[in-house]
């Protein structure tokens, strides 16, 4: 996964966690921003209008646009949750990054993801608690650290907000028969061809259909499947991991390890004990960061 974000996703160059009472605003900059709002009401604001309100959860993609596009003026503004009310506090992590991400170069000037559509996606919910908590610790190297995080948290936004567009529009039947299999049967030994023909297809024409409709392979979708309830059974369970490896699929609690950390980032058993002991601090405030 290292080696896919190096080429695909530009290199994250600050990051900052901004905190206090409303009104306060962040302007956005010349570079792509990718901002979480953790607590508080927030506005986006291009040329003194308000154009998307954001809630707890959500996360914006400002200046993402197709190269060559005309600056906006953006700002996030933070405001009191009711006009003239006031309020305690209000929480903002920020990422800039060196340039627009080259894999979408159709992408809208603005992404917003809700939070709605974050919780199914445990990797975006523990990249951002990993960073929260890096940035929450001035001590010597977290700075490091969360720097260390801009890339994946850049690269699980952008596919939540892909999955988010095919969950929106219609999926070729034969596509859609291969997803209900791999949902329901994620144990299975699923090999390309196997679904292609379950799907009623040449394993050529499914694998380029299932790409233009998913934007990722067909085994990658099937990973992400597997690693998700992983993750939940890690966090909302005691069973052992060679339990949990059979659950979604591995025959040994070796391969699973081996394979939940490269998809998520840390070990299973890691991610099970700050789950268990600081999931609730550290998760953003609409969900548990239990993808």
């Amino acid at each position: 996964m290292a080696d896919e974000l190096d080429e695909q996703l530009p290199r994250g160059v600050a990051v900052s966690r901004r905190q206090g009472a409303p009104p306060w605003q962040v302007d956005a900059g010349e570079r792509p921003s990718l901002h979480v709002v953790v607590e508080g009401s927030f506005h986006l604001v291009q040329h003194e209008q308000r154009v998307l309100e954001l809630a707890p959860g959500d996360l914006v993609l400002v200046g993402a646009g197709p190269p060559g596009a005309a600056p906006c003026e953006q700002r996030l503004r933070c405001l009191p949750s009711l006009p003239g009310a006031r309020s305690s506090h209000a929480e903002l992590l920020s990422a800039t990054y060196a340039a627009a991400p080259a894999e979408l170069p159709a992408l809208a000037p603005v992404v917003h993801l809700p939070a709605a559509d974050t919780r199914d996606s445990p990797g975006l919910l523990a990249i951002v608690s990993l960073l929260r908590a890096a940035l929450a610790d001035p001590g010597a190297g977290q700075e490091a650290l969360a720097r260390s995080l801009l890339q994946p948290l850049l690269a699980y936004t952008l596919h939540s907000h892909r999955r988010a567009l095919a969950a929106t529009r219609t999926v070729d039947r034969r596509i859609a028969r291969a997803l209900q299999l791999m949902q329901a049967k994620p144990t299975e030994r699923w090999t390309v061809a196997a679904l292609a023909k379950a799907a009623g297809l040449s394993r050529a024409a499914f694998a380029r259909r299932f790409l233009a409709e998913l934007g990722v392979p067909p085994l990658r979708h099937l990973t992400t499947i597997r690693m998700q309830r992983a993750a939940r059974r890690l966090a909302e369970s005691d069973d052992s991991l060679a339990a949990v490896a059979a659950e979604v699929g591995y025959d040994s609690e070796f391969a699973f390890s081996r394979a939940f950390k490269r998809h998520m980032g840390e070990a299973p058993a890691a991610f099970r004990r700050r789950c268990s002991a600081h999931g609730a601090a550290l998760a953003l405030p609409v969900v548990c960061a239990a993808a």
